[in-house]
C-alpha cells in the first residue's frame, strides 16, 4: 500500500512539474524575472537598450553599461575595476579594458536583455577556427549583474540581426543578406541553457523580417515584402502555428504596441498618409481606430510631429490632451516603461542624451523632464586600437 501510494505521489509531482511548465508558457501574465520587457524595444532600429530591474535599470549607451538606481536615479558604469577610467578614457589602447564596455559591429543591433539575475547582449567577436584561421562569429554574451564576470554561451549558427531572451529561450532573427547569402531570412530559437537552434519561421528569399517581440503569448515580427507591404507575423508559443495579419496591398506597418489588451499598429501608404489600427492580442478583430498615435501603453496614446519632433500625450479614457513634450531628437527612440517615460537619442556634438520624466509628472510636460546621460561621441563610442603582442 506505501508503494502504491509512494507511486500516485511521485505521478502527481510529475504531472504538476509537467502542467506548471506548460501554464508558465502560455501564461500571458508577465514575469519581470523570465519575460522580454517589450516597452523597451525601439520601434525604427530593432534596438532595445534598456531593462528594468525592481530596484533599477540597465542601460547601454553607445559601446557601455551603465546600472541606474532607481531611488537616485544615478548612473554607474558597469566596472568593478579600480582606477578605471570608463567612458572617460582617451588613451585608445586602454579603452576595452573597461568592464562596462561592449565593443560591436554596428551591423548587429546590440540589445540589452535581463533574464534570471543575469543580463544578455549579442556581440560580434573575432574568434580562430580549428585551423588557427580568425573569423568573425555572431555570439550571445551572458553578464553577471555587477559586470565582474562575461562569457560566451552560445555562437549562433547564422548572422544575427537582432535577439531577443524570453522563458527560457533565445530568439532571433537572421539577415542573410549581411554575408551575400542566397539562403532565406528566418527566425530561430534556441536554449538558453544550451541546445540545438530550430527554424520556427522562414521567410520569402527577398523578404525582410524586423521588430521581433512578445506579444502575449506570440512571438511577433514584421515581414517585408516588396509588392505586398509589410505583414505582421505571429508565431504562437502554444502550438508553434503561424498567423499573418496584413492591412492591404502596399501599406507599411510601421510599429505596434500592447495596451489595454489590444495590439496597436501606425500604418501608412506614404510618408503623411498615417492610421491607427488594432487588434486583439492574437491578431484577430482588426479595427481602424479614430487616432493615430506611434505610441501607447495602458494609461496614455502618444500622437508624435516628426517635423517638429513633439509628442502630445492623450488619456485614453476622455481622448483628451494631457501634455506636450519636445524631447525627441534626430534618430531618437522613445520608452514608455511601466514607472518612467524615458527619450533616447542623438545629441548635438554626436553623443547619446537620455531623459527621463516620472508617471506622476507626465501632466506637468517638459517642465518636469530630467536628464540622465548627455555624453559626448567621444565618451558613446571611443575610437579603438588593439594592442596584439
Amino acid at each position: 500500500m506505501k508503494k502504491i501510494l509512494l507511486i500516485l505521489c511521485m505521478l502527481v509531482l510529475f504531472l504538476t512539474a509537467c502542467g506548471s511548465d506548460e501554464v508558465a508558457m502560455e501564461s500571458e501574465e508577465f514575469n519581470l524575472e523570465t519575460d522580454f520587457q517589450s516597452e523597451y524595444y525601439d520601434l525604427t532600429m530593432d534596438f532595445h537598450p534598456i531593462v528594468e530591474m525592481e530596484n533599477g535599470y540597465y542601460i547601454i549607451v553607445g559601446y557601455y553599461l551603465y546600472y541606474v538606481d532607481k531611488e537616485t536615479m544615478e548612473y554607474t558604469p558597469l566596472c568593478n575595476k579600480p582606477n578605471c577610467l570608463h567612458q572617460e578614457e582617451t588613451d585608445e589602447t586602454k579603452v576595452m579594458n573597461c568592464n562596462a564596455m561592449f565593443y560591436t559591429n554596428r551591423m548587429v543591433y546590440t540589445s540589452l536583455n535581463y533574464y534570471k539575475q543575469h543580463l544578455y547582449t549579442v556581440a560580434i567577436e573575432i574568434m580562430t577556427d580549428e585551423n588557427g584561421i580568425p573569423e568573425r562569429k555572431y555570439v550571445m554574451d551572458k553578464i553577471s549583474l555587477d559586470g565582474g564576470e562575461r562569457e560566451i554561451i552560445h555562437e549562433f549558427e547564422n548572422p544575427v540581426d537582432t535577439a531577443i531572451v524570453h522563458r527560457g529561450y533565445i530568439y532571433y532573427s537572421s539577415d542573410f543578406s549581411q554575408i551575400g547569402s542566397n539562403e532565406k531570412t528566418g527566425v530561430y530559437r534556441v536554449p538558453i541553457e544550451g541546445g540545438e537552434e530550430e527554424l520556427l519561421y522562414s521567410a520569402e528569399s527577398d523578404n525582410q523580417i524586423s521588430y521581433l517581440r512578445i506579444t502575449g503569448t506570440n512571438l511577433s515580427f514584421t515581414e517585408y515584402d516588396e509588392e505586398q507591404g509589410h505583414s505582421v507575423c505571429w508565431y504562437s508559443l502554444v502550438d508553434g502555428k503561424v498567423k499573418k495579419t496584413s492591412f492591404g496591398d502596399g501599406i507599411d506597418v510601421v510599429s505596434d504596441r500592447v495596451a489595454n489588451g489590444r495590439v496597436y499598429y501606425r500604418a501608412m501608404k506614404e510618408y503623411k498618409d498615417c492610421n491607427t489600427w488594432s487588434t486583439k492580442l492574437d491578431g484577430s478583430d482588426e479595427r481602424e481606430e479614430e487616432f493615430v498615435s506611434q505610441h501607447q501603453d495602458d494609461d496614455y496614446y502618444y500622437e508624435t510631429n516628426q517635423e517638429d519632433k513633439t509628442q502630445t500625450v492623450y488619456d485614453w479614457k476622455t481622448h483628451k490632451k494631457v501634455a506636450k513634450f519636445s524631447q525627441l531628437t534626430v534618430l531618437g527612440s522613445f520608452f514608455a516603461g511601466k514607472e518612467k517615460l524615458f527619450w533616447y537619442g542623438i545629441n548635438e556634438e554626436g553623443g547619446i542624451k537620455v531623459s527621463y520624466i516620472d508617471r506622476e509628472d507626465i501632466p506637468k510636460g517638459d517642465k518636469a523632464v530630467k536628464v540622465l546621460m548627455d555624453f559626448s561621441k567621444s565618451q558613446t563610442t571611443p575610437g579603438i586600437v588593439t594592442v596584439t603582442q
